[in-house]
C-alpha cells in the first residue's frame, strides 16, 4: 500500500510544522480570520523541537527528500533562524480564487531580519531578502510581507486540494503581488463571537499540534455554494471541529472536537441520547481473527432527518420505490446499532496479509420488522452474491460460511482485543498491518484504537496509536518510516 498512515501523517505534521505557535492566545490571527476562513493551523515548535532528534534522522535517513531536510533543519535550531519562537505562528487557509483551489497563508514573527535572511537563504539554497518596503523575496519572487514584526509568506502556486499545488498559471499571471498583501493587512476580522471562542478553544498551547476548520465554510467550498440554497445550512452555520495532536514515546494521540450551533446541538442530543455501545453485536464473532473492527450507534432517525432538511428524501423514495419500500421503513427497521469486522486473510505460504476481501457487517434490528428486514437482504444482497443469518434481534453479512455459521449456532468468539469502553457510542480497533506495508519498516504500528461520544451536542473522538518501539518519540518513527 503505497499511501500508508505514516504517510499521510508526516504530510499533514509537514505542512503545518513550520507554521506553528506557541501562544495561549490567539488574538492577532483573528484579527485576519474572516467569516470564510476555511481553517487554521498551529504548532508548538519549542515542545516539538525537543521531541525531534534532528541530527540521528540527517544521518539515519536514506534518500532524504529536500522539503524533509529543509524542515528538520528549522525544527533543529529554531531560535537560530531571526523567528520569535515566543510568538505565535500559524497557518491560514482561505478559498482561493476558483472553487477548487485554496489559498494559504504562513503567518511568523521575525524578530532579527538579518538572521532571518541568512538562515533561510542557508536553508534553502535560494536567496532571501528583506527590501525596505518590509516585502520578502525568495529566488527574486515576491513571496512575503511584514507588518511591523510580523509576516506572512505565501507560494505562487494555489494549492488544488485535489491536484496539489497547481504550477500552471496563465502566461505573464502573478497570483503573489503588493495589492495581494495590502489587501491581505486591510483585511477585517470575524466580528463573530462563535467562531472566535472555537478558534481559541481549538488552538491550544499544551499540544503539539492543533487546528480549527470551519464547518460551514468548508461545506460552502465544498458544495460551490449549494448548501446555502438548502435549509440543513442553518445547522452547520456557525458551526467548526478542532483538533489537536500529541506525539510521545512509542505513541501518538489526535483528539477531535465539534462545535455545533445551538440549533444542531439540540438535534444531536435528541438523537444521540445515549453514549452506549452493544457489544453482544460480536460476541459470536472471532474478533481475535480480525485485523480491524468498528463497534457502535449511527443514529439512523439523525440520518432521515438530515436527509429531509437537505431536501433529498423525494429522491431517496424515488429510488426505494421499485421494492416497495421507503426511508421511514429503513430507519424504522434498523436500530442503528452496527459493527464491522474485517478479517486477516493469508496466503498459502506467506504469513502476510493481502487485499481479498473477507469482511462482516452485524446490523441491529426491530424484530418487529423482520419481513421487511429480509425482503431489503433479499432484494439488495442476494442478488450480489452476498450472505446472511438473521437471528432474533441482529442481521450478519458475509462471504465467510465460517463466520456466518459461527454466528448462527451463537458459538462464543474470542475477543482477547476488545476493550468494552463504556460511556461512549462507537469503539475501533486495529492492529495495525494495513499501515506497514512497506519492505523493513523501521517501525510498525501494533494498534490503532478510536472512541466517541456525544457530549451535550457536540461529537468527540480520541485516537490512540501504539508502535512497536518505545525508546524515541514517535515523531521520531513517523519521519524515518516515509
Amino acid at each position: 500500500m503505497k499511501s500508508t498512515l505514516m504517510k499521510t501523517l508526516l504530510c499533514a505534521f509537514a505542512l503545518v510544522i513550520l507554521f506553528s505557535c506557541n501562544s495561549n492566545k490567539n488574538d492577532e490571527i483573528l484579527n485576519y480570520t474572516t467569516d470564510t476562513t476555511l481553517g487554521i493551523s498551529r504548532v508548538n515548535l519549542k515542545e516539538i523541537s525537543k521531541k525531534i532528534p534532528v541530527d540521528k534522522i540527517l544521518k539515519e535517513k536514506k534518500n532524504i527528500q529536500a522539503e524533509e531536510k529543509l524542515f528538520l533543519q528549522l525544527v533543529n535550531k529554531p531560535e537560530e533562524s531571526g523567528i520569535d519562537i515566543d510568538k505565535p505562528l500559524y497557518l491560514l487557509v482561505d478559498q482561493g480564487k476558483t472553487n477548487s483551489e485554496f489559498d494559504v497563508k504562513s503567518f511568523l514573527w521575525i524578530n532579527d531580519k538579518a538572521k532571518f535572511q541568512k538562515s533561510m537563504t542557508d536553508l534553502t539554497k535560494t536567496k532571501v531578502t528583506i527590501d525596505n518596503k518590509d516585502h520578502i523575496y525568495i529566488g527574486g519572487k515576491l513571496a512575503g510581507s511584514m507588518k511591523g514584526d510580523m509576516a506572512i509568506m505565501v507560494s505562487e502556486k494555489a494549492y488544488n486540494p485535489y491536484g496539489g499545488y497547481n504550477s500552471a498559471m496563465p502566461e505573464g499571471s502573478e497570483r503573489i503581488n503588493d495589492k495581494y498583501f495590502a489587501d491581505f493587512w486591510a483585511r477585517k476580522g470575524s466580528k463573530n463571537a462563535a467562531i472566535k471562542e472555537q478558534v481559541n478553544n481549538s488552538l491550544v498551547g499544551n499540544k503539539d499540534v492543533s487546528g480549527w476548520v470551519n464547518l460551514a465554510a468548508v461545506a460552502s467550498f465544498a458544495s460551490k455554494g449549494y448548501i446555502e440554497t438548502l435549509a440543513i445550512n442553518k445547522l452547520i452555520k456557525d458551526s467548526g471541529i478542532g483538533f489537536d495532536f500529541n506525539f510521545d514515546k512509542g505513541k501518538a494521540d489526535m483528539e477531535t472536537k465539534t462545535f455545533f450551533n445551538s440549533d444542531m446541538k439540540k438535534i444531536v442530543e435528541k438523537y444521540y441520547d445515549k453514549n452506549k455501545v452493544n457489544y453482544d453485536l460480536v460476541k459470536n464473532v472471532e474478533l481475535d481473527n480480525a485485523k480491524s473492527y468498528s463497534i457502535g450507534f449511527f443514529s439512523l432517525d439523525f440520518m432521515r432527518y438530515l436527509v429531509k432538511e437537505s431536501g433529498f428524501e423525494a429522491t431517496v423514495n424515488h429510488y426505494l420505490a421499485s421494492s416497495n419500500k421507503s426511508l421511514e421503513d429503513i430507519t424504522s427497521t434498523f436500530t442503528g446499532d452496527y459493527a464491522f469486522v474485517d478479517f486477516k486473510v493469508k496466503q498459502d505460504t506467506a504469513d502476510y496479509y493481502n487485499y481479498r476481501s473477507d469482511n462482516a457487517i452485524v446490523l441491529g434490528f426491530n424484530p418487529k420488522n423482520k419481513a421487511t428486514l429480509t425482503s431489503l437482504m433479499d432484494q439488495y444482497l442476494t442478488s450480489a452474491g452476498k450472505r446472511y443469518v438473521v437471528t432474533d434481534n441482529q442481521v450478519i453479512v458475509s462471504e465467510n460460511p465460517e463466520v456466518l455459521s459461527q454466528f448462527q449456532g451463537e458459538k462464543a468468539g474470542k475477543n482477547s482485543t476488545l476493550d468494552k469502553k463504556s460511556g461512549v457510542m462507537s469503539y475501533s480497533w486495529s492492529d495495525g498491518k494495513d499501515y506497514n506495508q512497506r519492505e523493513n519498516p523501521p517501525v510498525k504500528v501494533i494498534s490503532m484504537t478510536n472512541e466517541s461520544k456525544e457530549d451535550s451536542g457536540n461529537l468527540l473522538s480520541k485516537t490512540v496509536f501504539t508502535l512497536d518501539k518505545k525508546d524515541e518519540n514517535a515523531l521520531y518513527y513517523l519521519l524515518m518510516n516515509d
